[in-house]
């Protein structure tokens, strides 16, 4: 991975040392994190959707990647294809004939702890980036915090970014996987072997509600939708149980029926209620 200008703009910080060099010092390490993780998000983006991100922060979009889309995605590895291709017909299968092949390197995968990383990119923020709260009317705010300390999280996290930066390759997974057409009209995929079964399964186009219910069985995947009947002319249509699903208390979708009606979809508090029977009531005399 190239990360040449993050680490030289963080040594040269370093060595002017000043409070505000090494401050901007630990923002550069911080971003310098963030790309790490994103990058890796970008080589898989097409086997996860949107909804899927819940969080930015660069440890937690790390952690769905390895449950949803590959859980070798902080491995090291080195990824080797074979000098010359197999004969036709070959039934090559033990582990000795397979080692007796000659292969090239393709690249290597430099791995990484997502509690360690994470837990750096949070220590800069407290360090570096955030003042301490004053407990009495005669604090002092300082403009910077501590440089010692700053320093100390700085180099530990550039040791890290150098060693990750040594990997010449991102793997987008390994694994079969199985695909279906969005009623969007985009295909999706995803790793066969991380589906359960009942999963819901959004569609990765940023501009679509879509979801679906995928079963295991026959490796389906069932649209979840809405049906929406129009109390004029009794047109059915089904709607993407995701844009509702989105709604706020206080939000409406529409929809226009071609007979003229409106038809409008809300979220509505509803009261609701039962008589409880006094249990002397049913005792006879």
């Amino acid at each position: 991975m190239h990360l040449n200008d993050s680490i030289e703009t963080i040594e040269r910080l370093l060595k002017e040392d000043s409070q505000a060099s090494l401050t901007y010092a630990a923002l550069e390490c911080r971003l310098a994190i963030e790309r790490i993780c994103y990058e890796r998000l970008r080589v898989v983006h097409d086997y996860i959707a949107p909804e899927d991100l819940k969080k930015w922060q660069p440890h937690h979009v790390i952690r769905v990647l390895i449950d949803q889309v590959d859980p070798s995605v902080t491995k090291s590895f080195t990824l080797s294809i074979s000098k010359d291709p197999l004969p036709d017909g070959s039934t090559t299968t033990t582990l000795e004939e397979f080692k007796s092949i000659d292969y090239i390197p393709v690249g290597t995968q430099t791995g990484f702890d997502p509690k360690k990383i994470g837990g750096l990119w949070h220590a800069l923020s407290r360090e570096a980036l955030h003042l301490s709260l004053p407990s009495n009317s005669g604090d002092t705010i300082r403009q910077y915090g501590d440089s010692d300390q700053i320093r100390a999280k700085v180099l530990e996290t550039l040791q890290e970014i150098r060693r990750i930066h040594k990997g010449s390759l991102i793997s987008s997974g390994l694994g079969g996987e199985v695909s279906f057409q969005c009623f969007c009209g985009v295909r999706n995929k995803r790793k066969a072997s991380l589906l359960k079964d009942g999963q819901t399964v959004s569609c990765i186009s940023p501009n679509c509600s879509e979801s679906y219910t995928y079963t295991e069985d026959d490796s389906s995947f069932g649209r979840r939708s809405l049906l929406i009947v129009c109390r004029k002319c009794e047109y059915k249509v089904d709607i993407p149980r995701g844009l509702v699903e989105k709604l706020r208390t206080d939000q409406r979708i529409y929809f226009d029926c071609d007979c003229g009606e409106t038809i409008s979809i809300e979220w509505r508090p509803m009261q609701g209620q039962r008589t409880r029977m006094n249990p002397a009531h049913n005792n006879p005399d």
